[in-house]
């Protein structure tokens, strides 16, 4: 395995500085610790350079603004469960439209985020749909300002041969429809969870969303895979954190374990057969690590269980609604021609 000085540069600031990021979050006393964590390594997985100033201050408006906003707005809508629904699945069209252009996809996965996770706790009550939108808010500024220490830790380095730049995105119509069918496919499954009150189950929501965002690009058989092995491989590391914090249950001990974890596991996001997946476990270890409450071995199968239903339900889904609209059997230079 062989990585090119500026995805070595990557790699320690994914590896080192996420720690940090986290340790800053619980010295602060900020809750949901481990949200900032997520974000920062979900956004410096992504940034091979450090983004313009402009883009690090709308970056970190958006973080700051967004779970307010969807938190005030799903207070209002919660008493109308209907234009709730409405609501949501047109934010998450626009997301599934966002997250097809890689400069945007970052506020693509923000609104995705916010969109599953707001409404369904503010449902379940407005006082702890208030709170976790500003636990959001909180954590997402801080992860914004870490990525001026990891840049200034490690910073970007140049080099002369690159890879190719992925193909463009396709048309805006193209888009469109793409992000129509992925929200007709999420819909059914986020009102259902929203009715019964099934917060535990949002990884399901989570898994679907990644999956159909995947399958605009890639086959269907390889995305599932990718998103069940990233639950077992995050639960892997997690479990091993679990281990070194038990012979060694000290906050300094633990952010260095976490450090010698990512520097074993983050270089394998770059390069080797399962970097995908990697890649995907790397920001789930957080959430894992702050959400499991007694064992993490169980907190683990749980996911890949949700996972597991969650690309189940994402490729049939998908197929069926293709299948009605008569797009199925075509292939996708045709489908890029509907317009």
């Amino acid at each position: 395995m062989s990585i090119d000085p500026g995805q070595a540069q990557q790699v320690l600031r994914v590896a080192l500085v996420t720690p940090l990021v986290y340790g800053a979050a619980v010295w602060m006393a900020v809750p949901l610790p481990f949200v900032a964590a997520m974000l920062f390594a979900t956004f410096t997985l992504k940034m091979p350079a450090p983004p313009p100033f402009a883009v690090v201050i709308v970056l970190g408006l958006l973080l700051a603004v967004l779970p307010l906003a969807f938190a005030g707005i799903a207070g209002v809508l919660s008493q109308y469960p209907y234009l709730m629904v409405g609501f949501v699945s047109l934010v998450l069209f626009h997301a599934f439209r966002l997250q097809s252009v890689p400069r945007t996809a970052p506020v693509g996965v923000l609104l995705q985020t916010f969109a599953i996770m707001l409404p369904m706790a503010t449902g379940e009550s407005e006082q702890v749909g208030g709170a976790l939108s500003a636990a959001f808010a909180l954590n997402g500024v801080l992860a914004v300002a870490g990525l001026y220490l990891a840049f200034a830790l490690f910073p970007a380095v140049r080099v002369a041969a690159r890879a190719a730049p992925p193909p463009p995105p396709g048309d805006a119509l193209e888009r469109t429809r793409n992000g129509a069918v992925a929200a007709l496919v999420i819909l059914p499954a986020f009102t259902l969870l929203l009715t019964f009150n099934l917060t535990s189950a949002m990884r399901v929501l989570f898994t679907i969303a990644i999956v159909l965002v995947s399958l605009n690009r890639r086959d269907a058989r390889e995305t599932g895979a990718e998103s069940v092995l990233s639950a077992i491989l995050a639960g892997a590391v997690a479990m091993a954190f679990s281990v070194l914090y038990t012979f060694w249950p000290q906050p300094g001990a633990a952010l260095l374990a976490m450090a010698f974890l990512g520097l074993l596991v983050v270089p394998r996001a770059f390069s080797g057969r399962h970097q995908g997946a990697v890649a995907l476990a790397i920001p789930l270890v957080w959430v894992l690590l702050g959400t499991a409450e007694g064992s993490t071995l169980s907190k683990t199968l749980d996911w890949c269980l949700y996972s597991i239903l969650g690309v189940l339900y994402a490729v049939w889904a998908r197929a069926l609604i293709l299948a009605i609209l008569g797009w199925r059997s075509l292939p996708q230079p045709a489908l890029a021609r509907l317009r």
